[in-house]
This record gives C-alpha cells, sequence and structure tokens, in this order.
C-alpha cells in the first residue's frame, strides 16, 4: 500500500469525523439535510458503515501492483498541449454554448455542423486528462499552473465547485500532501482566511444553475457563518449526513421501496451510454432519494445518498437484488481501475482511486457510469494512436 493510497483514505476519514463531530455537537443533520434532527444510534451506524466501500478499495488497489506493462498517455507526444488546447475550447464551449452546464434539464443549443465535434470534445474528460498530467512526472510546474487555473476557470463555468475538491485529491495523491503538521497548520490558515468568500462562490453557482440572480447570501455574524459551513462545505464534502438521514428513516425507505425497479441501478449506471438518444420514463434511484428528501424536486436536481444508502434500498427489495447491486458494484470498480492500468501506468492506482471517490460518496450509479464510458472511448482513441504509430514505422522501416 502507498502512502498516496493511505493518505486519500486518510482524507476521507477526516472529513466523515469532522461531520460526525458537527452534528453531533449541533443536534441536527448538515448539508442538504440541515433541518433535521440527529439520531444518535443510525448516525454512528451510518460513520461504521460508510467506510466499508473505502476499505475495500484501499485493499483491493493496494494488492495490485504498479503498472508497468502500459505506457501512461501522459508519455505521448505533446500530450501536455493537447489537455492545455481542450481545456481552452472547453472553456470557449462552456462560455459561448452552455456545453456541460450542471443541473440543467434543457439540452445545449449549437449549430448543427459543429455538434459532432461538441460531442466528441465531450467524451475527454479534461479532470482525467488534468488530473493525469498533474500526477505524472516530466511536466513543468509552470505548465501544470496553467492547468489548474484553466481547469478551475472551466469548472466555474459549468457552474461547479467540485473542482477545488478534485484539486485537493490530486495534491494528495501526487504526494504533495502529506498531513504533517505544518501543512495541516498551513490547510487551516488558508481555509480560515477563504471562508469568507465560500458564501459568494456557492452564490454564483447558484446563479449560473438557476439562469437569474440567485438569492444573495450575506454572512457576517458567527452563527450565520457557522450554519453556512454546515450546511454548504462540510456537507458538501462529505457523504454522512445524507447516508444518516435515509437510515433513521429506513422504515418509511422500506415501505416505498416498491418506487424503485429491481435492475434500475444498472440500468441507471448505462444511461450516459445512451441518454443523449434516449430516454426512459423510469424514477431510478437518483430521483427515487431526491423525491424521498424533497417530494417537489420531481427530475430538475439530484442529491448525494451514498452506497450505504443504495444497499439499504436493495436490501429491502431482496437479498438477491442487495447481492446483484453490490456484485454490480464491484465489477464497476474493478472494470475502471483495470481500465485505469491500460490508459494511466504506474500511477493507475491512485488516480483511479481520486476518479472514485466521489462517485463512491454520492453513490449516484450514473457518475460510474460516466467515468466508465469515458476510459472506454480514451482506451479506444489509445489503441488507435498505438496502431496508427506502429503503421508510420513500419513504413519508415521499409523505406
Amino acid at each position: 500500500m502507498t502512502k498516496e493510497l493511505k493518505n486519500i483514505f486518510t482524507f476521507y476519514f477526516i472529513i466523515q469525523s469532522l461531520s460526525l463531530v458537527n452534528m453531533l455537537s449541533s443536534g441536527h443533520l448538515n448539508g442538504d439535510f440541515f433541518i433535521y434532527d440527529i439520531n444518535k444510534f443510525w448516525l454512528i451506524f451510518s460513520f461504521i458503515v460508510s467506510f466499508f466501500p473505502y476499505l475495500l478499495l484501499l485493499g483491493f488497489l493496494s494488492l495490485r501492483k504498479k503498472q508497468f506493462n502500459y505506457v501512461s498517455i501522459a508519455e505521448f507526444k505533446y500530450f501536455d498541449k493537447l489537455v492545455i488546447g481542450l481545456l481552452l475550447i472547453n472553456i470557449f464551449l462552456s462560455l459561448t454554448f452552455k456545453v456541460g452546464l450542471y443541473a440543467q434539464n434543457q439540452i445545449y443549443e449549437v449549430p448543427f455542423y459543429i455538434k459532432p465535434f461538441i460531442v466528441l470534445v465531450n467524451k475527454l474528460d479534461m479532470y482525467i486528462f488534468s488530473g493525469l498530467l498533474l500526477i505524472s512526472e516530466g511536466f513543468s510546474r509552470f505548465k501544470k499552473l496553467i492547468v489548474i487555473f484553466l481547469l478551475i476557470a472551466l469548472s466555474i463555468s459549468r457552474a461547479s465547485i467540485f473542482v477545488f475538491l478534485f484539486l485537493f485529491l490530486i495534491f494528495i495523491a501526487s504526494g504533495n500532501i502529506k498531513f504533517r503538521l505544518k501543512q495541516l497548520a498551513l490547510i487551516f490558515i488558508i481555509l480560515a482566511l477563504t471562508f469568507q468568500y465560500l458564501p459568494k462562490l456557492f452564490e454564483y453557482r447558484e446563479e449560473l444553475r438557476k439562469g437569474d440572480s440567485a438569492k444573495s447570501v450575506e454572512i457576517f455574524e458567527s452563527k450565520e457563518l457557522n450554519d453556512f459551513i454546515k450546511s454548504k462545505v462540510i456537507g458538501r464534502i462529505s457523504s454522512l449526513s445524507s447516508v444518516a438521514f435515509f437510515y433513521q428513516n429506513n422504515h418509511e425507505i422500506e415501505r416505498t421501496q416498491y418506487q424503485v425497479g429491481a435492475l434500475e441501478y444498472m440500468i441507471e449506471c448505462f444511461r450516459p451510454f445512451y441518454g443523449g438518444i434516449y430516454r426512459e420514463n423510469k424514477i431510478g434511484y437518483t430521483y427515487y432519494f431526491t423525491n424521498f428528501y424533497d417530494d417537489k424536486a420531481g427530475v430538475d436536481y439530484g442529491i448525494m445518498y451514498g452506497l450505504p444508502s443504495v444497499l439499504l434500498v436493495s436490501y429491502f427489495k431482496g437479498i438477491h437484488i442487495f447481492f446483484l447491486n453490490l456484485s454490480f458494484i464491484f465489477f464497476l470498480i474493478y472494470c475502471i481501475v483495470i481500465l485505469s492500468s491500460f490508459l494511466f501506468g504506474k500511477i493507475y492506482r491512485e488516480l483511479s482511486f481520486v476518479l472514485l471517490f466521489y462517485p463512491m460518496m454520492s453513490g449516484v450509479p450514473s457518475e460510474f457510469g460516466q467515468i466508465l464510458l469515458y476510459l472506454i472511448f480514451i482506451s479506444f482513441l489509445k489503441i488507435l494512436y498505438i496502431s496508427y504509430s506502429k503503421s508510420i514505422f513500419l513504413i519508415n522501416s521499409n523505406n
């Protein structure tokens, strides 16, 4: 087990523990569930079970060796220029046509003659490419700073602030953050200085997503600041509040589990593969949990609910559905790790842990499916590139 893998898990332990302490001290849940009181038994139980998926992933990655059989795509010629170029293209498309904007019901509208190009670009996920470049050796600090700046600009232009969590995980995976005392003190100071700007960041995100002026967030008093941190920060980077909410409402979950189809978790996982062509009118796990929390939500948005909540519903649907979904989740993780080894070479374990970190926390099957689709598409391009390079080499050799 590498130190980087341990440190990623340590970070997860820290945020879950902070969330637990926060809820125990306040007496109510945090994040989207801020208005609900805690049930201490189910909160502690949820805290314990929330570690199982990450412990299993950590164990699986630790048993696998470094992959020296495959060349990382980061070693291909002009990889850094490709990443920077794609980031600039994506930023332009986001600002001009709102391509990739999160939490939108309407599909972006673009001229038909550039639609195929945009579909192709969207399959080249910039988090994967940027994360790989930032972890890999052989690229200058200047180029890495450019990639960080452009990735933040792209994420904010798409009404998402997930990029900050992603970059923090990437810094851990690359060995830049080791959770030593001096680093922890520095991180604490930086967070203390930037907390006052977080409300405006969330306000900007909501304004982009809603398409109108979001309600201003004015925070001056310490209590208001504390409430904001609980509601928007801790609850956004920890799944504990979500899992605890559904577990302490397990009787209602048992009563309403029939609303989700037996194979719906698997179907929802593959929606990124065909969602742009065909959309069925099935409720799915994401909107079941979202509408359980907010009966007026419809399909306008989705909430984080965590893998333990998925297994809770699966258990109530039958022990065979429980093991079916559990096996399917293992299969997804296995496929993503194997594809990562083919694409990322010796750093695949650390990068695959980063890529799986948020989907495992959210529990949303389409997020697993989206990563799987991206990796399959990039693997296909790598095979084409290698085949083309070999063909050129043979032609030059014959000449």
